[in-house]
C-alpha cells in the first residue's frame, strides 16, 4: 500500500478488507485484487489513460525479533 503517513485533517480514512476478486471503485477508478500470497498482492487497475498510477513503496521497517 502507499506510505504511511498521518493524513490531513480534510481527508478521510476508510479501512475494508478485500477477498480474491473483490473491486474497490474510486472516482471511477477500478481496482480489483487478483492475487494474494504473504504480504505481497497482486491489483488490476483499471483507469483512463489520463489518470495518473503510481506506486509508493513502503518505509522500510525494521523486524524485531532479527539482530541489526
Amino acid at each position: 500500500m502507499a506510505q504511511a503517513t498521518a493524513s490531513p485533517p480534510d481527508m478521510r480514512r476508510i479501512f475494508m478488507e478485500l477477498r480474491t476478486g473483490d473491486v474497490l471503485e474510486v472516482g471511477g477508478v477500478r481496482i480489483q485484487l487478483e492475487y494474494k500470497k504473504g504480504q505481497a498482492a497482486r491489483m488490476v487497475i483499471a483507469a483512463a489513460p489520463d489518470t495518473c498510477v503510481r506506486k509508493i513503496a513502503a518505509a522500510p521497517r525494521s523486524v524485531p525479533s532479527l539482530p541489526s
